[in-house]
């Protein structure tokens, strides 16, 4: 039979008319009073109350997460340690928590208790509203309106951060970047309409995500023009995927009805950690000018 402490039996009114997930632990971190509402959060995640409740020993409970690989068991167990140990009086970590069937977001806060018991006290404040609003107005911010790809400013964001040069065992792959412009997307927009014009780039815009991997970026900098950046990569492989992309574009593509030979000059730089962003940028566009100027001759 597990004891309740003094503190535990004392506060435990005061937990249950708590609204958010709350949590006592001794100095050890074993959990020494819940609240109803900290019961509730463990149900709903697929826990249950003899794993998470009294007698349970917190810390553990977030190492055994933390080795199976969940970064943010790991950061909550050293927010807990620290204030336990009186190295804070407080510890704050934001984190996603779905449920089978809902995407939730929580605020974790340990806050010192002090006293004859002294301990932590932990709270799960749900903030999915505030969160979702935050996600959604930050995901508009970086893409683009019509297509959904990513936008000009996240491309830039990206592409940076790819090409910074990181102190590693093993050199840095390098940056691909491959810069497309439509041929014939003016007279598309002028023959048949901007609605066409508009259903043309969403189809373009369809290929080119079958093409790429996960890591990659593709981005609509604007009008007909796009780039796909792909870190990680090697001279090899950016041709392939500058290739594939061009034949797929290449392809009629059906727009209300009709019929659209709209193919791609694609042009492609690979680049190196420590070259400049914009840099990179416009060697990628001047390729792309010297593959729509020999098509042109070609034809």
């Amino acid at each position: 039979m597990v004891r309740r402490s003094k503190l535990a039996t004392s506060s435990a009114a005061l937990l249950d008319a708590i609204p958010d997930a709350v949590a006592l632990l001794d100095a050890a971190g074993v959990i020494v009073g819940v609240n109803r509402a900290w019961n509730m959060f463990a149900l709903d995640n697929g826990g249950s109350v003899r794993s998470t409740g009294v007698g349970v020993n917190y810390l553990e409970v977030c190492d055994r997460s933390a080795a199976a690989g969940c970064a943010d068991a790991a950061e909550v167990a050293r927010g807990v340690r620290e204030v336990l140990a009186g190295g804070s009086v407080e510890r704050d970590l934001e984190y996603p928590c779905p449920s089978p069937a809902v995407g939730r977001w929580f605020l974790m806060r340990v806050t010192s208790v002090a006293g004859a018991e002294p301990g932590a006290l932990v709270s799960h404040v749900n903030i999915s509203r505030r969160k979702t609003a935050e996600l959604y107005l930050e995901r508009k911010a970086s893409e683009d309106p019509l297509t959904g790809l990513a936008n000009r400013a996240l491309l830039l964001k990206r592409l940076t951060s790819a090409l910074v040069a990181r102190p590693e065992p093993n050199p840095v792959p390098d940056v691909g970047l491959l810069f497309l412009d439509l041929d014939g997307f003016k007279l598309v927009n002028d023959t048949f309409g901007h609605a066409s014009g508009d259903e043309l780039l969403l189809t373009v815009a369809a290929r080119m995500r079958l093409l790429v991997r996960p890591q990659d970026t593709i981005a609509r900098l604007g009008g007909d023009e796009f780039v796909v950046m792909t870190p990680r990569t090697t001279a090899l492989g950016l041709a392939g995927l500058a290739d594939r992309i061009e034949t797929s574009l290449g392809a009629p593509h059906v727009v209300h009805g009709r019929q659209l030979e709209v193919p791609a000059s694609v042009g492609s730089y690979l680049a190196t950690a420590g070259e400049q962003t914009l840099q990179v940028l416009h060697r990628a566009d001047a390729a792309m000018y010297i593959a729509k100027r020999a098509r042109v001759r070609a034809a």
